[in-house]
């Protein structure tokens, strides 16, 4: 597998061009540059394409999975509050054309296989990742949400843990994690504050770092080992007007509204120091310092898209001049705000600030996401190493961007508890779309599988997608797939659209137990019955992904089938 030279080029970040010094000059570069993208889907041409890749693909169906050849390291790069449709391969939304640019991910569905329904076990940071680490179900792991851990962890075993210790793998982590705070060999804070007890993650190397917000409000002391607040304290960086400011000043200026007055501008804050750009040059650095000879895993928790949604000058600019989809039964709703007219009138002649905010700069952030994991599988391809690699591209849940007047995450509707999901690699098939139901969960047992490791920790649920990934269908498969949070549990399952139409379709079955648990809900959801205990609500996400047509009352054979897939007391 070869990444082609000239798409480095084209797509790092840092090798982009620099900011025009007028929103005219931004602006023809723009036209310039989306006609080129234009031209080039048109043509069906890309900058990553390889001459090689029909030949490959037209071998992949003979690959399969060879348990004596060398064991595959796995690189995971896993995005926070990925919207699914928001992916690059959706060109069109229920509210209109979808224009986004993300090369990298088209390169990942040619050479791999792209996952149009991967649902997470919960669609919350802390508890989805906790599903992941301990391979467990949101109910089973006793992290309910980002502040509550039911249970005592300490000595549970998570799949790094296996990686590690029964695999031989080199096991790396960096970035917003979400993960236990207080590891036992790679501590976020250095006081421990709540007197948690220490556990062991299962890393052999790890740079991790905090969220956006956290980074820039809470108190230094709390964060002596935080790696990107360390760097933003330890830096210089210059205004527009020329002057010296402290980086995490600036930081704070584009992301909460404080730190130094007028600390925000074009200069001051440039991708140099952006924190998803920070994430990938620690996972470059943890790429250099690993040993040699050795199968290594690597988890690259990027903090974006998730909000505060902020865009450098460059990352605004590139997204000004096109048109986004409105969120669905909200129109005007998370406008670009580089667009009003307010700020042209404002800003004529000047260089485009920072922004935040806005479907816009939603996408802007993806985009810049793109081309940084880009670079570091074209450092691993440097390194030699790219053939015997298994590229995985995911997110930790989706984001409802405003659609039906809710926007963020923790909501059973399709926006929130899915995600997009590519993999590519040694013996995967190439240029294969999987649009039926799986899980996230199973990734954890996926890596495992790959690895080699056949006993699993006590309590383990995760399985492998292996039989997908090979299009082997005699590896055991999930029935169907599961995912709650707090108020709410949902189980979705592929199976015959009827008694009548042997169609293949998913259902998704959401039991609430409060109004609470249908926050976001489309206005054509069934309302919450005053009096009763629980509520049912049923939809085929296969013919209608966006929840708007609700069929619960037509068919009761599903829900009596879906029913008791539910956790144990949830709508039974």
């Amino acid at each position: 597998m070869k990444l082609s030279s000239l798409a480095a080029v084209a797509v790092v970040g840092t090798l982009l061009p620099t900011l025009a010094s007028s929103q005219e000059e931004q602006s023809s570069s723009l036209r310039r540059k989306d006609n080129e993208r234009g031209q080039r889907r048109q043509l069906n041409l890309n900058q990553f394409h390889d001459p090689r890749s029909e030949f490959v693909k037209q071998q992949s169906d003979a690959i399969q999975h060879n348990a004596n050849s060398a064991r595959p390291n796995i690189l995971f790069l896993l995005l926070d509050q990925w919207r699914p449709d928001w992916d690059g391969q959706h060109k069109d939304t229920r509210t209109g054309p979808l224009p986004l640019n993300m090369p990298f991910l088209d390169e990942m569905s040619r050479r791999g296989t792209h996952f149009t329904q991967a649902y997470v076990p919960s669609p919350f940071c802390g508890p989805s990742r906790a599903c992941l680490a301990f391979g467990k179900e949101y109910d089973e792991t006793g992290v309910m949400d980002n502040k509550r851990w039911s249970v005592d962890h300490t000595q549970w075993t998570t799949v790094y843990k296996l990686l590690r210790d029964d695999a031989n793998y080199h096991t790396m982590s960096c970035g917003k994690d979400d993960f236990y705070e207080w590891d036992y060999n790679f501590p976020k804070y250095a006081n421990n504050p709540n007197n948690m007890p220490v556990m062991d993650l299962g890393f052999s190397d790890a740079i991790r770092s905090d969220g956006k917000v956290r980074v820039a409000k809470d108190a230094d002391e709390l964060f002596k080992n935080e790696a990107y607040r360390t760097y933003l304290n330890g830096i210089t960086v210059k205004k527009d007007d020329g002057t010296d400011i402290n980086a995490r000043q600036a930081y704070k200026g584009c992301f909460i509204g404080k730190g130094a007055p007028d600390g925000c501008d074009a200069t001051s804050f440039q991708n140099a120091i952006y924190p998803d750009d920070f994430v990938r040059d620690k996972a470059i650095e943890l790429l250099h310092r690993k040993p040699a000879g050795k199968p290594w895993f690597m988890q690259v928790n990027f903090p974006g898209p998730h909000p505060p949604i902020v865009s450098t000058s460059r990352m605004a600019a590139s997204v000004m001049e096109r048109q986004w989809p409105d969120p669905i039964n909200n129109p005007g709703f998370m406008r670009c705000p580089q667009q009003t007219q307010k700020f042209k009138l404002n800003n004529q002649g000047q260089i485009l600030p920072p922004q935040i905010d806005g479907r816009c700069n939603y996408a802007a952030e993806l985009e810049n996401l793109d081309a940084l994991m880009f670079s570091i599988v074209k450092h691993v391809e440097e390194m030699g190493e790219l053939d015997n690699t298994i590229v995985i591209v995911a997110g930790d849940h989706g984001e409802n961007l405003g659609d039906n007047g809710a926007s963020g995450k923790g909501m059973p509707w399709h926006a929130a508890v899915s995600t997009p999901l590519f993999i590519m690699g040694p013996g995967i098939r190439h240029g294969r779309v999987h649009e039926g139901p799986v899980s996230t969960l199973d990734l954890g047992g996926t890596w495992l599988d790959y690895a080699g490791v056949s006993s699993m920790a006590p309590g383990m649920t995760t399985s492998s997608l292996r039989s997908i990934l090979a299009q082997d269908m005699s590896l055991p498969r999930r029935p169907h797939v599961s995912s709650g949070y707090l108020e709410w549990r949902t189980v979705i399952k592929e199976m015959p659209t009827s008694p009548e139409d042997p169609t293949l379709t998913s259902y998704k079955l959401i039991c609430a137990k409060s109004p609470k648990g249908m926050k976001g809900a489309p206005k054509s959801a069934t309302p919450f019955p005053a009096g009763e205990a629980w509520h049912i609500m049923l939809y085929d996400v296969t013919r209608d992904p966006d929840d708007l047509l609700p069929i619960e009352q037509l068919r009761p054979d599903v829900i009596a089938e879906l029913l008791p897939l539910l956790p144990e007391g949830w709508c039974r």
